[in-house]
């Protein structure tokens, strides 16, 4: 099985359909996608694996947003 570094994948990379579908997708750690994908035409399964360097807004900046948004 081949794995691939790129966050959407059109092509299978052994015989170049684009009849590929998502078979499974799970979650690696907080900021990581992994999915496998299986070709129609060759039967080629190959995962991708997607993450993000985002950083996340501090709590007290989400909190204040939210709670001031519920007074009345």
């Amino acid at each position: 099985m081949e794995s691939v570094s790129i966050a959407r994948h059109k092509n299978c990379p052994q015989c170049g359909s684009a009849l590929v579908h998502l078979e499974w997708h799970e979650r690696i750690g907080a900021r990581g996608v992994q999915d496998l994908w299986r070709c129609w035409n060759c039967r080629n399964e190959f995962m991708t694996v997607c993450t993000s360097d985002d950083t996340d807004p501090p709590a007290a900046e989400i909190t204040k947003l939210f709670f001031t948004s519920l007074l009345v």
